[in-house]
């Protein structure tokens, strides 16, 4: 597959007159005003409402950082055949044949010598590139537009449990985290200790890291041998992943129940407070 030219240009208006094409300003158009401009002529441009039976939609999804390849059948588009992609949430002319007009370089267009598909391919997708991309084939007969809708999917770290963890001087840390939405399992898992990556910890001594992909990746850390410096912040992240965190308390033995009685005694508290407020709530309503 053949990676085809760009042509530079400050101003996507700056065209030259190529194909047949007249080519000039369509960023201060309408946006119907835009099309009659890209068309071989305003006889075409009467034609659309002819072609709208001819028109497709397929469904891409991408990964966060991943290459996109956004596929265009051109078959048959004959001599004047031209073949034009455009991105529909801001109408800009993202390309037409061999060349794009864009200054962000992640955008190419890939064409086969004999091949009839014209890939827009989008490197490195962001958020921002989330949506719908028209492909325009204009012909002697007519116009069709293939339409293609970008997902871009994040995935996501959760760590289970609650949002912190509790453990006794000398015993076992143990933390599970799983990667969800992730169309590509991830190569790697990393646990951060207060920002500081621990995976490859041998000061520390006692830390391991067990990962196994798949459609939900589960990546586990355990840390033998717990100390009060093994408290704190503890971070679960892959690449071009949503991390998760939890924060995990260290302490002897008498102190972690003296802390679990004081945690259940003020979640009795308040379920006690809320029963109050119900009854109270309920008895003026039965004395009015």
């Amino acid at each position: 597959m053949t990676q085809l030219g760009r042509k530079p240009t400050g101003n996507v208006g700056e065209f030259e007159k190529s194909d047949g094409l007249q080519r000039r300003d369509v960023g201060r158009s309408g946006n119907g005003e835009w099309k009659q401009l890209w068309y071989n002529g305003f006889t075409d441009y009467q034609r659309l409402d002819q072609t709208l039976d001819n028109n497709t939609m397929t469904n891409v999804t991408s990964q966060l950082g991943s290459t996109a390849f956004l596929n265009c059948p051109g078959k048959n588009i004959g001599d004047r055949g031209q073949i034009s992609w455009i991105r529909r949430r801001d109408w800009h002319i993202l390309s037409s044949g061999m060349f794009t007009y864009t200054n962000d370089e992640r955008f190419q267009i890939l064409h086969g010598e004999s091949s009839d598909d014209w890939t827009l391919q989008i490197k490195y997708v962001q958020k921002r590139d989330n949506g719908t991309y028209e492909c325009q084939i204009s012909t002697g007969t007519g116009l069709i537009s293939h339409y293609v809708n970008l997902n871009i999917v994040i995935p996501e770290a959760l760590i289970l449990g609650s949002g912190e963890h509790h453990v006794d001087t000398g015993s076992v840390i143990s933390l599970v985290c799983i990667i969800e939405k992730s169309p590509t399992p991830p190569q790697y898992v990393f646990w951060y200790h207060n920002e500081r990556m621990i995976n490859y910890d041998t000061a520390r001594g006692g830390i391991t890291v067990e990962t196994e992909p798949g459609t939900k990746t589960q990546s586990r850390l355990t840390i033998r041998g717990a100390r009060d410096t093994d408290s704190g912040n503890y971070t679960c992240s892959a690449s071009n992943t949503e991390p998760a965190s939890i924060f995990v308390f260290v302490t002897e033995g008498d102190k972690m129940a003296a802390i679990l009685r004081r945690k259940n005694s003020a979640i009795s508290v308040s379920s006690t407070c809320d029963s109050i407020k119900i009854f109270t709530f309920v008895l003026i309503i039965l004395i009015r």
